[in-house]
């Protein structure tokens, strides 16, 4: 019993060795359809491409930061000196948040990748070893006892079609030995092989049953994306209006402390009158009361810089703490008046509406909606398969010859002609031995009632995505109207508040040359030197808010990368 299975391992490992080398040119094929982005294997070829790269974990892309080497660039006489360009190309390269987002397509990219998985070939290796005794019931079964020892192996290749077609190749050898002396061969190797083909009919007919997760994979790509954009133009909205309010707070100081000089020269006047005794000492309290306010403001508004300041640099930069940021920005952009938008608001509303990513975002979850809605419509149908088969069928082995002329029990060996597994395929591809069958295979569900209301759901979320894109567009065209309201409203502001100014300075020098005259009091000076700094305060207010309004008509429309001279590939990055 021993020699007898030492030597069917041995077959064993012969059949294996030979069946992986069946197998090598359908890995081949195999993993050069299948070549990723990951480094090659230490196997070599296309063997060691299919064993090791496409069962490891893929490599993926880290999306590094380098707004600290642009942060030194831009150093100048110990100070970061920053345009709004230089703040929008810091964002992109520096900001964490628009890093994160970047993370959105690139994790759709391999969701595609997982969803085209389901046309993936799949191959399947079995084996087995089968030993039966059983006693025997008849004479003819050559012993007191039958003994069978079977080594079977097979592989099957199996390829889903996009368009509802599946194909098998069955390949299957089976070596046989017994102890009942009737067998003509011992052992014996039987070989068959064959080819299904099964074709949906109703049910999964068509491309949308295994395209519908690509398809939908796709239009998440595309979402992503435009998450990507909308998220960006958020940021750098924020990035270029954060630029205004420290422009506006370092013009807010220049004020403050031109103020506080004008409050101290009334101060020194007032001292000097109180020494000749042309003036009370209450005036010069007054006015030492009217510089310690001064003195205040600018302290707030210094203030305020430094929170400004710190909040464009954690815009900027990737640092967990921007206090360590030791460099001051210095914004060398002074607040101006932009010129009058393009298009008139009918224009940038009819604009905003095709080119804003929201507008893109909703349409692609619309077509996931209508792509849902028709696959859940197929899978109302019955299940009705075409399905034909072929096949080969060989056998080979050692043939006995026996003498039965004394009788066919115990019979004894006079020849034996030697065969084996190698004889069993010349039998298998000979054609001799064919078979085919064609049939079909109907399956109808009773009530049907997951299928119906799969569809009926999937019909009412894709009313609900129409529904949300109308109101979108609504959103959209009000926030495009209003944007530009804003702006006329801020450029109003502009306007009379550079009246105020002229008013307020003539006022002020009016109270001046009769104070000189002694024709008036500290009081009324005092109160013109604060009308006149409110005024410039709410011009220099008004500009940078027409300035950020700008910036609020090209986030509205749509126009934030184009009006900074941003591309998508600049911003995301080639993801392998």
């Amino acid at each position: 019993m021993r020699r007898i299975l030492a030597a069917e391992a041995r077959s064993a490992r012969g059949l294996l060795v030979l069946l992986l080398m069946t197998l090598a040119p359908a890995v081949a094929s195999t993993a050069q359809e299948r070549k990723g982005p990951e480094a090659g294997p230490p196997l070599g070829g296309a063997m060691g491409r299919f064993f090791y790269g496409n069962f490891r974990a893929p490599s993926t892309k880290s999306l590094e930061l380098r707004g600290d080497a642009a942060f030194a660039a831009l150093i100048r006489d110990g100070k970061i000196q920053l345009t709004p360009e230089d703040a929008v190309r810091l964002a992109l390269e520096g900001n964490i948040d628009i890093n994160v987002e970047r993370y959105g397509p690139y994790l759709s990219m391999w969701g595609i990748e997982r969803a085209g998985g389901i046309l993936d070939s799949t191959l399947s290796f079995n084996t087995r070893l089968d030993r039966t005794a059983t006693p025997a019931s008849s004479a003819l079964q050559g012993g007191t006892s039958v003994l069978d020892l079977q080594n079977l192996y097979g592989i099957v290749w199996h390829k889903p079609f996009a368009f509802g077609l599946d194909f098998d190749i069955r390949y299957r050898t089976t070596r046989a030995r017994s102890n009942n002396t009737f067998l003509s061969l011992n052992p014996y190797f039987q070989a068959g092989l064959g080819v299904t083909f099964t074709q949906h009919l109703l049910r999964d007919f068509g491309r949308i049953s295994r395209t519908r997760g690509i398809r939908i994979a796709r239009n998440d790509y595309g979402v992503s994306e435009a998450v990507f954009i909308a998220r960006t133009t958020d940021i750098i909205a924020n990035v270029l209006s954060t630029y205004w309010d420290l422009v506006y707070a370092e013009e807010d100081i220049a004020l403050k402390e031109a103020s506080r000089r004008l409050a101290e020269l009334t101060l020194e006047q007032n001292r000097i009158q109180v020494e000749v005794g042309t003036m009370a000492p209450l005036d010069v309290v007054q006015a030492e009361a009217e510089v310690a306010v001064r003195n205040e403001q600018l302290v707030v508004s210094r203030f305020n810089r430094k929170m400004a300041e710190d909040q464009l640099k954690k815009l900027l930069s990737p640092n967990v703490d921007v206090g360590a940021i030791a460099v001051p920005i210095e914004p060398v952009t002074r607040p101006f008046t932009p010129p009058l938008p393009v298009s008139k608001v009918e224009e940038a509303v009819q604009r905003a509406l095709e080119i804003r990513p929201e507008i893109k975002q909703a349409q692609l979850e619309q077509e996931s909606r209508r792509v849902q809605v028709d696959y859940t419509r197929n899978q109302l149908r019955p299940t009705l398969d075409f399905v034909a088969g072929y096949n080969q069928a060989g056998l080979g082995g050692n043939r006995i010859i026996r003498d039965y002329s004394q009788g066919f029990i115990n019979a004894p060996i006079v020849g034996i002609t030697p065969g084996g597994f190698w004889d069993s395929l010349d039998s298998l591809f000979s054609q001799k031995y064919l078979g085919y069958s064609l049939g079909f295979s109907f399956r109808m569900p009773i009530g049907n009632r997951d299928a119906r209301a799969s569809n009926a759901q999937a019909q009412i979320e894709c009313r609900q995505a129409e529904e949300r894109l109308r109101s979108l567009r609504q959103r959209i065209a009000l926030e495009v109207r209003q944007a530009y309201e804003r702006r006329e409203t801020d450029l109003a502001r502009v306007q009379a508040a550079e009246a105020t100014v002229r008013y307020s300075e003539r006022k002020l020098e009016g109270e001046q040359e009769k104070y000189a005259l002694g024709a008036t009091t500290t009081r009324f000076v005092l109160e013109a030197q604060r009308d006149l700094l409110d005024a410039r305060t709410r011009l220099l207010k008004a500009k940078i808010d027409l300035i950020k309004s700008q910036v609020a008509i090209d986030k509205a429309v749509g126009d934030t990368f184009s009006a900074n001279h941003i591309e998508l590939k600049d911003a995301l990055p080639p993801l392998r």
